[in-house]
């Protein structure tokens, strides 16, 4: 069952509230802070992900979770991508059973076509990864049009924010 725009940007906020993140938005960072926040890793990886298939896909292995992004694209649609995925991730719809990282690394193009093809969400879980997904680009180009980007320095990041400069979830 589909949830609410409004669940959806309380699952949002809830989720990003407290990670610190730096302006302008990096995907890298989102990941890294979320994943230590739950203690539990996600890594970031470039495949040549097949024709026909997502442009991205999320697994859970035993000692992380795995967001494979199409190698062959470009970094704003890299980070669209991971976004998405991070969207699927805290919305709770890991279709797969874990796997090892044994078994990451022992895919074949084959074996790995066949793992893509069971992964497709149903339409409501595709529109909530993408709801999410935006929500947290529009956030990041709302506080990025406010403070351009965040200072170093902890206490101007303090006065950055106190000034509204991170202003919406975060």
């Amino acid at each position: 069952m589909r949830r609410s725009e409004r669940a959806l940007r309380v699952l949002c906020r809830t989720t990003l509230r407290g990670l610190d993140l730096d302006l302008p938005l990096d995907v890298t960072q989102l990941c890294d802070r979320y994943g230590e926040r739950r203690g539990r890793p996600i890594r970031l990886l470039a495949h040549p992900l097949p024709s026909g298939a997502p442009n991205g896909i999320w697994l859970a292995a035993a000692d992380a979770d795995y967001f494979f992004y199409q190698a062959n694209t470009s970094p704003l649609h890299r980070d669209q991508i991971v976004i998405h995925e991070f969207g699927h991730l805290i919305a709770g719809h890991q279709m797969l059973a874990e796997v090892s990282v044994e078994g990451l690394a022992a895919l074949t193009q084959d074996s790995s076509d066949a793992a893509l093809r069971r992964t497709c969400y149903s339409d409501d879980r595709e529109w909530e990864a993408e709801m999410l997904a935006s929500m947290i680009l529009a956030w990041a180009e709302e506080a990025g049009t406010g403070v351009g980007s965040t200072a170093a320095h902890d206490e101007l990041r303090g006065l950055q924010r106190l000034l509204g400069g991170h202003r919406g979830w975060l």
